[in-house]
């Protein structure tokens, strides 16, 4: 493990028991994340994105594997340990506006919350309340209730109460998904403040079709494992925006995992007719892999 490695899953499983069926959600699936590093999780549905999301937050756990975020091990956590990382070190913005916010409660007050679980006296959680809204842009909505504010106003007032207590991890589970595309682009530059402002590891989980063009790394995900991955030619100081960049060229990878594995796409496989076996040649230090069928 690299000290810069900040989010580290080996080998991950996890499966869901649904009556007498066993329903496999992740399949030894890989990932590392950089400290302060921003990126997207793309994948169909049922692919297995939202478990990760929901493992990484505390709120899941896996079936096997490794799964480290920071100097935590997500696996050895008892409860006392899972409340404190969730309360303390992970944010979490849902897709619905009404998972992230109590409409009861105005903009300030559902900020002020989950800072009530902490040793801030009432002046230090109004006086971070209401910086956490300047940063969201929403210093002029303070004692607004959610049903006074647009979708996207009640997302950056959820995305003020992920940060309520500092979290050094944030986790957005298509965050832009109820939103209009313009609406969208506004919330996919705040995340780019956040990153750049606070420092904060941020992972997106999205269909955005153009996503790859407004984040510096995408990973797929398919079938429950990370099979290939996107990044952006050259590095920029912000790594996500509402922008859609066509101009800088993108590098596709395909992903290998600890094990070896590598996944290739199934019409790749069907051009070559390879079905249950394949014959692996290294030649003038390229790897080639040919059907096996006689």
């Amino acid at each position: 493990m690299r000290a810069e490695d900040y989010i580290v899953c080996e080998d991950l499983f996890k499966i869901y028991k649904i009556a007498d069926l066993e329903v496999v959600a992740l399949r030894g699936l890989d990932l590392v994340v950089s400290r302060g590093e921003v990126i997207a999780v793309v994948g169909a549905s049922g692919s297995g994105k939202t478990t990760l999301l929901n493992i990484l937050a505390g709120y899941d756990t896996p079936s096997a594997g490794k799964v480290r975020v920071g100097e935590r091990d997500l696996l050895r956590m008892g409860g006392r340990e899972v409340e404190d990382y969730r309360r303390h070190e992970v944010g979490f913005v849902w897709q619905q506006t009404s998972r992230n916010l109590f409409p009861y409660l105005s903009a300030v007050e559902n900020v002020a919350l989950p800072m009530m679980l902490t040793n801030l006296s009432p002046k230090e959680r109004q006086e971070r309340s209401v910086d956490l809204l300047n940063l969201v842009g929403l210093g002029h909505r303070l004692d607004h209730t959610p049903e006074r504010l647009s979708g996207g106003e009640q997302q950056r007032v959820a995305i003020a109460v992920a940060l309520a207590n500092h979290p050094p991890l944030l986790l957005a589970d298509e965050p832009t998904g109820e939103l209009d595309d313009a609406t969208a682009s506004e919330i996919l530059d705040l995340f780019g403040s956040v990153n750049s402002e606070l420092g904060t590891t941020i992972v997106v989980v999205t269909h955005d079709r153009d996503i790859a063009y407004k984040v510096g790394r995408v990973v797929m995900i398919r079938d429950g494992k990370t099979s290939t991955e996107v990044r952006r030619a050259h590095s920029y100081e912000r790594q996500i925006s509402g922008e859609v960049d066509v101009e800088t060229p993108l590098e596709e990878y395909t992903l290998v995992d600890g094990a070896g594995r590598v996944q290739l796409p199934r019409e790749y496989l069907d051009e070559v007719k390879i079905r249950d076996r394949a014959r692996v040649k290294v030649e003038d230090g390229k790897v080639t892999i040919v059907s096996g069928e006689e």
